[in-house]
Order: structure tokens, then C-alpha cells, then sequence
């Protein structure tokens, strides 16, 4: 009797541990940015580089959330919410926005590049979808737009 408890308590921890095994690949922190591919109206390569936002995403499986950060030379941005998954994509979807635009304009440097506030979030306030590479270590995004830049997200994976 014992025996029989002891193995099906065993084959239960066992089946759970491999229910979320398919989610391994997308939990933990993913160091990247927004690559701007080009500026709508034009700007030089210089302006390409200096208009990127580098931060990360940290991905939990706990309530399947995530929290992203991207910071530009003038402005962060934080991003709150659930994921979910398909296949080798994770799609992430925004649940609370907040933009830190370091002071407002007012304290604002003109020789810096700034992204308005309302262009990060009509940018962010839709889902974003990653596509897992194939040796699971880079999360590439599909093109959009935030204002006047036009790009796609690349995220490495920093740690579990």
C-alpha cells in the first residue's frame, strides 16, 4: 500500500514539473533594445544609433507576467504585464504603462534625442510578439513604428 501511494505521488510531481517545461525557454532576463532600421523624414546614421532604447525584459512564470524597461537618452519607459506563448513566440501584452520623460520639457536637453511620451505609449499599449531563436538564446520582434522610428526589438538572453 505504501508502495502504490509512494508511485503515484511521484508520477503526480513528476507531471507536474513537465506540464511547464515548455515554458523554460522564455523565463528569466532577456538584455536587448529597440534597433531603429531608419527614421521616417530621414537622419543620418548617427541619429539611427542615438535614437535606440536599451533595457530588458524579465519574463516569470508566476501569474505568466513580465516587467520591460527601455531607456532613451531623455526617456524610460516601463511596461507591465501577462505572456503567453505559441510555438517558439512569446506574446507579450501590456497591462500598465509608465514613462519617465526625466523632468518634463522643461528640463529637457536640445541636444539630445527625445521620443514623446505619447508616441512610447500608443507604440506600447499593443502586443508585442518575440520570436524565439533556434538555439533559445535571442528573442527577435517584428517591425513597428514608434513615432518617427522605425525598428524591431532584439533581446538577448542574460539569465535564468
Amino acid at each position: 500500500m505504501k508502495r502504490i501511494l509512494f508511485l503515484t505521488l511521484l508520477a503526480c510531481c513528476t507531471a507536474g514539473c513537465n506540464m511547464h517545461k515548455d515554458l523554460l525557454p522564455f523565463l528569466g532576463k532577456w538584455s536587448g533594445k529597440f534597433q531603429v532600421r531608419s527614421i521616417e523624414g530621414g537622419g543620418s546614421s548617427k541619429d539611427v544609433i542615438r535614437e535606440e532604447m536599451h533595457g530588458y525584459i524579465q519574463v516569470y512564470e508566476t501569474g505568466r507576467s513580465y516587467k520591460m524597461e527601455l531607456q532613451g537618452e531623455q526617456e524610460t519607459i516601463d511596461v507591465d504585464g501577462t505572456w503567453a506563448h505559441k510555438a517558439n513566440r512569446i506574446i507579450l501584452s501590456p497591462k500598465s504603462i509608465a514613462i519617465d520623460d526625466m523632468g518634463g520639457a522643461e528640463s529637457r536637453d536640445p541636444n539630445k534625442k527625445y521620443i514623446p511620451a505619447d508616441q512610447l505609449r500608443d507604440a506600447y499599449s499593443s502586443e508585442l510578439v518575440l520570436t524565439e531563436s533556434k538555439d533559445n538564446k535571442a528573442l527577435h520582434g517584428l517591425e513597428m513604428t514608434i513615432g518617427r522610428l522605425i525598428g524591431k526589438h532584439e533581446f538577448i538572453k542574460d539569465s535564468f
